[in-house]
């Protein structure tokens, strides 16, 4: 009840074991029947959907105990669909590692191939079940987890081959370069069978002279009561266990439990709001947009000039955006949030950053609630931004002006390239001589049911050639404020919106040949449209030349 009032579609629930033996092997009893009756009341209260957590390859799994995750979730589906005939049910199945420090810290981790085939286990049991959404960790990647997570200080060669084969990003599917952490694996030296392994009990490991105020003797302790599925109760509530926390940080124990008995009182004390006056005396029924006041109007519209810099531009920008509204919280600013199942701010930008882009020419869109001095929420925002964030400058706009999407006419950038090669310039003025300049880009896809459409993305022609302003290499000594060294050369390149089209500053990257991961691109100046006119605004910076004043602005 009380999460039901922030949002209401989904639920997440993570019992990990479905089976009684792996719920005592791994302490967490949580009966069939509990979760069960969670899920029910969960699709009564209105949510469309509920999450399932299991995880796979916990030490002595079975076949059965596998098959009992599939079960557990098709029963669950079945007993929210004769409350709300829209109920699903989304499975997450990640694979178990063994991490230091854990009274697992002794057990084996499953190679590649076992969890493939547990995972296929699973899929066989959901066959066309379009209510049920499966989702699996890569095992390759859970697989490197383990390896690097479960070795010895050679682990750091591993490391260290990996990064010099080319591997960045690797957490993401898409990004995970396995050809080269296989090359990385056998430079190193590193044997991947030694180090998922099982442990000896008396084996002396490599993180045991770390100390985490838990004795080993308490950890194989407790991982003896597992291997016998003895339950441990929990010590917030029942006698402490001398795990050894309370004989060196008494402290922290004591703060641990005032926690727990401050966050029993509101959950006992807590009782449902009443319904909107709209929803008269009818009863909650699944669908419903979650019951909270009603948002105060928006009164106040700010945007601010903004700059992402140093290493803080490798964030995506989802990171950066919530880093941004976290900042807002900081400094008290009064946001205004959108109404309907998922409340959110109205915090809004000019366009969505490519992960790896420095900009010090980025605008923020704000609304708020409360109207406040510009200039004083600037300079409470400039106090606490997060390293790597700036704030340059603020104005106010009408509430009801256009997005500043709708605004952007183009930019202007400086691509830094490391190590150049020999003909840069020729390929510049070949560029802009080009008659066209065609680049293939993956079409949208449309709405529609996925079983209708081509597996393979559509793709589209773009001519890049009315898109692309100017490309001009930098005289050596103008570009001193970028840092750059001597064996390195600066291009100035402007690019413009047609037809609400832009263009890709790693498309350019790539017509002029170069290699997009020796590049550093930098957005110095966005040319945005007046709101009301339609003129062209003021540039706040105009050139690489005003870049040593920008570099030394404060925080």
């Amino acid at each position: 009840d009380m999460v039901a009032g922030i949002r209401r579609t989904g639920l997440t629930v993570a019992p990990e074991a479905a089976s009684p033996r792996l719920r005592a092997l791994i302490n967490k009893w949580i009966p069939d029947d509990d979760l069960l009756r969670m899920a029910e009341q969960a699709y009564t209260l209105g949510w469309d959907h509920v999450k399932l957590y299991f995880m796979v390859g916990l030490p002595t799994e079975r076949d059965d105990d596998v098959e009992a995750i599939a079960d557990l979730t098709l029963r669950t589906l079945r007993r929210g669909r004769t409350i709300n005939r829209r109920a699903k049910v989304n499975l997450g199945v990640s694979t178990f590692v063994p991490k230091p420090m854990t009274p697992f810290q002794w057990a084996a981790q499953i190679g590649i191939e076992e969890t493939e085939r547990r995972q296929a286990i699973l899929d066989a049991h959901f066959g066309k079940e379009r209510a049920v959404k499966f989702g699996r960790h890569n095992p390759r990647g859970t697989f490197l987890e383990g390896l690097v997570s479960r070795a010895d200080r050679r682990g750091a060669n591993l490391l260290e081959a990996a990064f010099r084969n080319g591997c960045r990003f690797d957490a993401w599917d898409e990004g995970l370069n396995w050809d080269a952490w296989q090359q990385a694996i056998a430079e190193s030296g590193t044997d991947p069978a030694y180090e998922l392994r099982e442990r000896r009990l008396d084996e002396r490991l490599p993180w045991d002279h770390l100390d985490i105020l838990i004795t080993k003797d308490w950890l194989r302790e407790d991982w003896q009561r597992a291997v016998e599925l003895k339950h441990a109760q929990d010590c917030r509530h029942h006698k402490c266990h001398r795990c050894g926390v309370i004989d060196e940080e008494r402290e922290l124990c004591a703060h641990m439990l005032r926690n727990s008995i401050a966050g029993r009182k509101p959950e006992a004390e807590f009782e449902r709001p009443p319904p909107p006056p709209e929803m008269g005396t009818q009863p909650l029924r699944p669908g419903l947009p979650p019951v909270r006041p009603p948002e105060p109007p928006a009164v106040q519209r700010l945007v601010f000039h903004v700059g992402i810099l140093g290493e803080t531009r490798f964030l995506a920008h989802l990171e950066t955006m919530n880093a941004w509204i976290r900042t807002l919280r900081r400094a008290r600013a009064p946001m205004a949030y959108s109404e309907g199942f998922h409340p959110h701010p109205k915090v809004a930008f000019a366009r969505a950053r490519p992960v790896a882009e420095e900009t010090w020419a980025d605008h923020m869109d704000v609304i708020l609630n409360e109207r406040v001095d510009p200039a004083e929420l600037m300079a409470r925002l400039q106090v606490c931004v997060p390293t790597g964030f700036r704030v340059f400058s603020v104005r106010e706009v009408p509430v009801r002006s256009p997005s500043l999407m709708s605004q952007v006419k183009g930019a202007d950038y400086a691509f830094v390239v490391d190590r150049p090669p020999a003909r840069l310039a020729a390929r510049v003025v070949d560029l802009l001589s080009a008659e066209t300049l065609p680049v293939q880009r993956k079409a949208k896809k449309k709405k529609g049911r996925a079983r209708f459409r081509s597996r393979r993305p559509s793709m589209r022609t773009i001519d890049l050639k009315p898109h692309i302003g100017a490309v001009e290499v930098l005289a050596s000594g103008v570009p001193m404020a970028l840092g750059t060294t001597e064996d390195q050369a600066v291009l100035s390149v402007r690019l413009n919106v047609v037809e609400g089209r832009g263009c890709k500053p790693s498309e350019v990257v790539d017509l002029l040949g170069l290699e997009l991961s020796r590049v550093r691109v930098i957005r110095l100046h966005a040319r945005l449209a007046h709101p009301t006119t339609g003129e062209n605004l003021a540039p706040e910076r105009r050139s690489v030349s005003d870049l040593s004043a920008l570099v030394a602005s404060p925080a």
